[in-house]
């Protein structure tokens, strides 16, 4: 088939979450179906990444997302009452871009990543259309509105309300839509189950493996984008409750923050006792070969977490919170301890210092991995969809 594939990202490097399962997904499709690609960027440095997704795509046409201008739409669209998220990736370029490709007729089916290119082709109606929300954006901004204080957590809950309504409509008017897990689509309750599925990550087992580098001593790491809020809660949230519960009995512990960006509150725990913050880095796989213990401490967390997955590839224990270990089927087989109370949570952390992993727990976390969580198995799920989707619309037509 001509598949046209939009995204809200650049879908490379994959080294962020909203690139990673993309660029995978596009990979899969590669293999047997032509890709056509149109994606935003809003980091210049993002635009240069064309030639390396030409390897799996005969075509790649990579759109400025200006930011002043879209917080202005975005900030138009609060004052008129919609979400302001999709306003924010609403973009003019991008839907003549759009049009053109339709118009033209080459393509087979459409794949949309990310509920904010969905706009983009709500309206075909002669293409099969799959849209891939991955997660929920209604959902986070639930999440940010618990967090925060009015009159903000107004807003967000407002922005959780439209999202919702909108998330309801784009699952209905899609041929099929999926999400990867099922806490994510348990506001769709008017749509069938034959059109939402549920598609796992996976984790590159060859990239992500143990080193022959030792832990570091009692070193305790996090890693990810770290201007994304989620995050910058989670780092701060360990540092100052659960970290000095865990110095009391372990003194020489580090906490390594690992990740692009760090917001200035980020910063500002490098002034407390054995923290580090690594600001960006090349390759985050050295940090976790020395680490003893990964954490993820999220108390705002949507979807499958793939710095969980990133860690136990390596050999690594996790100890999580449970929303964020709770996109990860079969987590019971695998070395993660979950807590929430920061008490509870700095126990499970100096449980893991005391008794690290063995070669053998290592092993057979990797292989429950490979057969669970492999990008070729589980995305193939994506080109049954696509294939079911056609073959229906070739039935009704």
């Amino acid at each position: 088939m001509r598949l046209l594939f939009l995204a809200h990202r650049v879908p490379y490097p994959p080294n962020k979450g909203e690139k990673i399962r993309a660029f995978h997904e596009i990979r899969q499709f590669a293999k047997t179906h032509e890709v056509h690609l149109l994606a935003f960027y809003d980091r210049q440095e993002d635009a240069g990444h064309g030639a390396a997704l030409r390897q799996y795509c005969r075509d790649v046409m990579l759109l400025p997302l200006h930011r002043p201008m879209q917080l202005l739409r975005a900030g138009v669209s609060l004052l008129r009452g919609r979400p302001w998220t999709l306003a924010y990736f609403h973009d003019p370029n991008m839907r003549r871009a759009v049009e053109e490709k339709l118009q033209s007729g080459r393509f087979d089916a459409v794949f949309v990543y990310s509920s904010s290119m969905a706009p983009y082709v709500a309206h075909a109606r002669r293409i099969p259309k799959i849209l891939d929300f991955v997660d929920s954006d209604a959902a986070k901004w639930e999440q940010y509105a618990s967090r925060r204080r009015v009159p903000i957590s107004w807003l967000y809950r407002a922005e959780f309300k439209r999202l919702s309504e909108f998330e309801q409509s784009m699952a209905e008017c899609f041929d099929a839509s999926a999400f990867v897990a099922a806490r994510e689509a348990r506001h769709l309750d008017r749509i069938g189950n034959d059109k939402v599925h549920f598609i796992q990550n996976g984790i590159d087992l060859h990239y992500f493996k143990p080193g022959t580098e030792r832990p570091d001593g009692p070193n305790v790491v996090f890693t990810g984008a770290m201007d994304y809020y989620p995050n910058v809660d989670a780092v701060v949230f360990f540092a100052r409750e659960i970290l000095p519960l865990i110095r009391a009995s372990c003194p020489g512990v580090r906490f390594t923050i690992v990740g692009s960006s760090p917001a200035a509150a980020v910063r500002k725990l490098e002034r407390l006792p054995g923290v580090q913050v690594t600001g960006t880095v090349s390759d985050i796989r050295p940090y976790l070969a020395t680490a003893a213990v990964a954490v993820v401490p999220l108390r705002i967390s949507q979807g499958i977490q793939n710095k969980v997955l990133e860690a136990l590839a390596m050999g690594v224990p996790v100890v999580a919170s449970s929303n964020a270990a709770g996109g990860i089927q079969g987590i019971d087989n695998l070395p993660v301890r979950v807590a929430d109370e920061p008490r509870l949570f700095a126990e499970q952390v100096l449980g893991c210092l005391d008794r690290p992993l063995t070669m053998e727990m290592v092993e057979e976390c990797r292989d429950y991995l490979r057969r669970y969580y492999s990008w070729d198995s589980n995305l193939s799920a994506f080109e049954e969809l696509l294939e079911n989707v056609k073959g229906s619309r070739l039935a009704n037509d």
